[in-house]
Parts: structure tokens; C-alpha cells; sequence
């Protein structure tokens, strides 16, 4: 996903089908730090920070639809 797309707050779903939070981006890297709110199959990662590709960012949740590669 295109990171000039995504904000700090925004909620985004993941290529793995879950649903994160995202707290910092890094343009430079090309990365985004998300913190989990929802994950499918591993609820231990559920409040969990990690640094993820944007590739791996494909959409953002709008409560009732979503922006980006669906």
C-alpha cells in the first residue's frame, strides 16, 4: 500500500486478514509500525507493536468498507 495513504490512527487490514492499528510510519523504509487489534488465528498477538513492509498493509478499515488493494 502506498504509505502517502495511510495516517497514524488509521486502522488498516493486514495481507493476513488481520486488523491493526497504525502508530508510526517510516517513508524512508518504506515500513509501518502497526500495534494488532485483531488477529485470525493467533489471538497472542492481539495488542502486540510490530514493524511491517507497506506491501504487507493492504487496505484501510473504514468501519464499513475499505480503501485500498481489495
Amino acid at each position: 500500500m502506498n504509505l502517502q495513504d495511510l495516517s497514524v490512527g488509521f486502522n488498516v487490514l493486514l495481507d493476513t486478514g488481520d486488523l491493526a492499528e497504525v502508530l508510526s510510519i517510516n517513508d524512508g523504509e518504506q515500513t509501518v509500525r502497526v500495534c494488532y487489534l485483531d488477529a485470525l488465528g493467533q489471538p497472542q498477538l492481539v495488542g502486540s507493536e510490530v514493524w511491517l513492509s507497506a506491501d504487507e498493509v493492504i487496505s484501510i478499515d473504514m468501519g464499513s468498507h475499505s480503501e485500498g488493494q481489495t
